[in-house]
């Protein structure tokens, strides 16, 4: 408990600023950091260390990200070029696990994408507050859906996937995630709708998100995808609730603002 309470007094506070304070370009320097330590997780959830191989997936990973943070326009290109040598790589077997290790591979480098789209929602104008908002909200909702669930909880939601998760917990997440976007809105003077709306959208996929992670670690028979923040696990661990909301959050404010 010690290791993670000081990893969040030292983490939490270095978001803040990137978020509402710093140069944009920090906060997407941040963002490729983070990515790539994500993508390596990914990539060693097996726990066979780096091969050739995995070198070339991490650096097209870096590849990708970097274009969609500093040159989007070029991304799609990049990302149809990535997949020509994921494809060729492909050529080096016939077996069936080695083909579908390489597809889980390549999906990885999709999966990380969606960190992006925190750094786009600093991009759009005013929309850094929002993006604060979304982070408070999901971090509320995340703390009481393990409490709700651990004290209320009868309903196992995602039994085979993540038998510590309970109906009541989520449904308790969501509520309180909402309530926190509420509050957190009008301190900041933001409308009220938006905030509901905000919170909401990211708390729903957020619980999306985190299954989503947890199917991978369950079919590696994994507690964490690495060891990296201490008492918090690994950057995919503390992301995995972010990633999804990042991508509908941006969805919902870039038309709203059309």
């Amino acid at each position: 408990m010690i290791k993670r309470v000081l990893s969040a007094a030292v983490l939490v506070p270095l978001l803040v600023w990137l978020v509402l304070f710093a140069n944009p370009l920090y906060f997407a320097m941040f963002i490729f950091i983070v990515s790539i330590l994500a993508y390596a997780e990914w990539l060693n959830m097996d726990d066979t260390g780096f091969s050739t191989e995995k070198t070339i997936y991490l650096a097209s990973g870096a590849l990708f990200v970097y274009m969609l943070l500093f040159y989007r326009i070029l991304s799609f290109y990049t990302l149809i070029f990535i997949f020509m040598i994921h494809l060729v790589q492909g050529f080096s077997s016939t077996q069936k696990e080695k083909v579908l290790k390489q597809h889980y591979y390549f999906s990885g480098i999709l999966y990380i994408s969606l960190y992006s789209f925190m750094y786009m929602l600093v991009e759009l104008k005013g929309a850094r507050i929002l993006l604060m908002l979304m982070l408070v909200s999901i971090w509320v909702g995340d703390s009481f859906a393990y409490f709700c669930g651990r004290v209320f909880g009868k309903h196992k939601l995602a039994v085979s996937i993540s038998p510590g998760k309970t109906v009541e917990g989520a449904v308790c997440g969501v509520f309180t995630g909402v309530v926190a976007a509420i509050i957190f809105g009008s301190v900041f003077k933001i409308n009220t709708a938006l905030s509901i709306e905000i919170g909401l959208i990211a708390n729903i996929t957020g619980i999306f998100g985190d299954l989503s992670e947890s199917v991978i670690k369950r079919a590696f028979n994994k507690k964490d995808s690495s060891n990296l923040i201490p008492g918090h696990g690994g950057v995919l661990d503390r992301l995995d609730s972010v990633a999804f909301a990042s991508f509908f959050v941006y969805i919902l404010v870039l038309w709203k603002m059309l």
